[in-house]
């Protein structure tokens, strides 16, 4: 069993009871075991809090803001699910959790409340890694080389190609092999850049998809087919890096760590990381200790060549993970082969042929038992998204992260073996259900306020969703997978982040960690320190059950 669930209830689920039933009829009554004192505050480890995780692109930075706040509140999360960029989340959640430091305060066990701090501060502190080290590898990895879309427009490559192919073609690879760069660049469209038959087409296109990188759109079945910008191995690589950092593996200063939680966790509750950094540590800041045992880290693990790297470690290794993914089968497998063929021959019109949406199913790694309670669907669902689950069994991190933040538009969709091939994670961006086929007690869904996002809908539509199956799966307004995910959280963090920048990770992280809290759990008004802002219901459509657009 593994260590994070060993005394839950979650890990009774596991083994084959169950206490969700108990939990989600508790304003009906009591459970056989009684009702507990409305005075005494409720106990963080008498129920497991599971947290289902709605990716989000580049706006990844308002995960850890809002998971900060939650842990700060309601304690340490136990299960997590999501596809996408949460996938990148829950696998630094699994890392920071881990870190034996957030076990052991100054050589005794951490008491719950230094515990949680401890992990409230490192989410926190996430903004601070990412300023620090912002031009490294690792630091664009992080924000999906956000800033290449910037770079190629300043180049005006667009319009050099029109004028000087050969000039334009030289200018692109110059950028795609800067310092910063050159790790993160798939070798693929690099290939493409250099060899294609049809060099016009080609560099029309890429450029055109480069300017707009991480706008998501769908408007052409192109978008499997095409090379994206970044090397998802590679990506792995470098997120597994800020994993190991963050788990505490590696050369880490063990003394300064401790250092700086004792002096810096506890006085950091409720403030954000801008805040938290300004506090005293002995004769400097909390801000300034870290940049000193990041910096010292980051030196001797790369010179070691990355000894201790927890990409490798198994997906769900540490507490509960659900890593979701779409997959093609059958004859849409079929059909992707036939679209890359199109485009390699720079074919205007892409085809995806005999694409059947029967075929796309929602594939998730984790644990073998976990994967099995899920896939059993013993909560009755049998909604459209449920039946679609598909275990893809178990996994390292490493291979996770190619896959699921590998999104259409930064990736081409890529085999998985030699049957299926993976779309990317935007498959089920609310995984509220398959937590509660898990067994957790408590479910909070992280989300933004609104309808599904128009790209998983016209991802979808490009593999042949019809409208009657858009309505099982998405409409708001109907008994849909999307109505049902969110009838069935037990709170919801409603964030509004599709309308922060994504390049300001103050102002993003400020306003996702002082996002609103809708639930009408007892266990989220109950606990000692409940979140202020608490609210029965928001009234946004994609946070309140029965709101629509």
């Amino acid at each position: 069993m593994r260590a994070f669930c060993s005394a839950l209830p979650i890990a009774l689920a596991l083994a084959g009871c169950s206490s969700n039933e108990e939990s989600r009829s508790a304003d009906a009554g009591c459970p056989e075991s009684g009702c507990p004192d409305a005075a005494a505050p409720i106990d963080w480890e008498e129920r497991s809090l599971c947290a289902a995780i709605r990716g989000n692109g580049d706006r990844v930075f308002a995960h850890f803001a809002s998971l900060a706040r939650i842990v700060e509140h309601y304690g340490p999360i136990d299960a997590a699910a999501g596809g996408s960029s949460a996938s990148i989340s829950i696998f630094l959640t699994e890392s920071i959790q881990g870190h034996p430091q957030t076990h052991g305060c100054e050589g005794d066990p951490c008491a719950p409340r230094e515990r949680a701090d401890r992990i409230a501060l490192l989410f926190k502190s996430m903004a601070g890694y990412t300023e620090i080290l912002a031009d490294t590898p690792e630091g664009l990895a992080l924000r999906l080389l956000a800033p290449l879309a910037a770079q190629i427009r300043e180049a005006g490559l667009a319009e050099l190609i029109e004028t000087d192919l050969s000039a334009a073609r030289d200018a692109l690879l110059d950028l795609l092999d800067s310092e910063d760069l050159r790790t993160l660049i798939n070798p693929e469209l690099i290939d493409l850049i250099v060899e294609s038959d049809d060099p016009l087409f080609h560099l029309r296109d890429l450029v055109g998809e480069l300017e707009n990188l991480g706008s998501f759109h769908t408007d052409d079945p192109s978008i499997f087919a095409r090379p994206g910008p970044i090397d998802f191995e590679a990506f792995a690589e470098l997120v597994g890096r800020v994993g190991s950092f963050y788990a505490g593996e590696g050369p880490l200063d063990d003394a300064a760590m401790e250092r700086f939680f004792a002096d810096c966790a506890g006085p950091s509750r409720g403030l954000l990381w801008d805040e938290a950094a300004a506090l005293p540590s002995g004769d400097t800041t909390c801000g300034e200790r870290f940049r000193v045992i990041l910096e010292d880290w980051r030196e001797a693990f790369v010179e070691a060549g990355g000894e201790g790297a927890r990409i490798d470690d198994p997906v769900g290794g540490e507490l509960s993970a659900l890593i979701s993914t779409s997959v093609l089968t059958g004859s849409s497998a079929d059909a992707f082969d036939d679209a890359r063929a199109q485009y390699l021959a720079a074919q205007e019109d892409i085809e995806l042929g005999d694409i059947d949406f029967d075929d796309v199913r929602f594939g998730y790694w984790g644990q073998s038992e976990d994967l099995s309670r899920v896939h059993g669907d013993r909560e009755g669902f049998g909604d459209d998204k449920t039946e679609r689950f598909l275990p893809l069994g178990a996994a390292s991190w490493r291979e996770a992260l190619r896959y699921s933040p590998a999104e259409p538009g930064l990736a081409r969709a890529l085999e998985l073996d030699q049957a299926w091939v993976s779309a990317g994670g935007w498959s089920d961006l609310h995984p509220t259900l398959v937590l509660q086929n898990l067994g957790c007690d408590e479910v909070i869904y992280v989300t933004r306020r609104g309808a599904e996002s128009n790209f998983a809908q016209g991802v979808a539509e490009l593999l042949g969703m019809d409208e009657a199956t858009r309505e099982d799966l998405y409409a708001l307004d109907a008994e849909s997978s999307f109505a049902r995910s969110v009838e069935e959280a037990d709170a919801t963090w409603c964030t509004d982040w599709d309308n922060q920048s994504a390049f300001d990770i103050a102002a993003m992280s400020e306003h996702a960690y002082n996002a609103p809290l809708e639930s009408v759990s007892e266990y989220f008004r109950g606990v000692d320190e409940p979140y202020d802002e608490l609210v029965d219901s928001t009234g946004h459509p994609g946070c309140t059950p029965g709101a629509a657009p």
